[in-house]
């Protein structure tokens, strides 16, 4: 069962985007593997036409709802967009916000992703938006791992709620009375290699 799972993940490894580390298969443990997944995970915001198979979308969906949830409630929703809701809703935000599509080549309000998941979070629980960043996680490690990119989106989320033409397609979504859109996610095939930007360790302390 061990040599299953480490062969399991170490072919997750080698489909990263990023060009990994040669590790030899069959020697690779577990947490290596799952470690360069974590560390060569970039935002992207630029993709490749090619679309995302029910299947894969629907395996990284399934490691999204099987990530860590207070009690178990799942107290968030996910709708997954359709390419012509997408161009909609990036019609309406547009007509409404004419600045927005100034960027260059822009396509979409997504970062141009060519598939997008909107999650919304129980106003009424307190711990909704910690399970919603958690489900995110799932989702965008499990989604690196099969090469597919992907992007966090607080912006789009915000101009969709704040933009009155696109208050139809919200209301299309159909999120349960008492959740709210909180993110989005873009995800793709990637057309770029962003090099890792800095990070520190300095905002944590060891309390004795």
């Amino acid at each position: 069962m061990k040599k299953i799972l480490t062969l399991a993940l170490a072919s997750l490894l080698f489909a990263s985007c990023n060009k990994p580390k040669e590790l030899n298969i069959a020697t690779v443990s577990p947490s290596d593997a799952v470690t360069e997944v974590m560390m060569s995970r970039r935002s992207i915001r630029s993709y490749k036409d090619s679309l995302i198979s029910r299947e894969t979308l629907d395996e990284i969906l399934k490691c999204g709802v099987n990530a860590p949830n207070g009690r178990n409630i799942q107290a968030y929703e996910i709708r997954v967009l359709s390419p012509a809701m997408i161009d909609s809703i990036t019609k309406a935000v547009v007509k409404d916000n004419p600045q927005i599509g100034q960027r260059k080549g822009f396509r979409n309000i997504f970062v141009d992703a060519p598939c997008v998941l909107c999650i919304a979070y129980d106003t009424t629980y307190d711990m909704s938006q910690v399970d919603c960043g958690l489900l995110g996680e799932n989702i965008i490690l499990s989604a690196w791992s099969k090469g597919i990119g992907s992007c966090c989106l607080g912006s789009s989320a915000r101009w969709i709620k704040d933009s009155p033409s696109a208050r139809p397609y919200l209301q299309k979504m159909d999120f349960t009375e008492g959740y709210e859109l909180l993110y989005c996610i873009g995800l793709g095939y990637p057309n770029e290699t962003p090099e890792a930007k800095p990070r520190t360790m300095d905002k944590i302390r060891y309390m004795e």
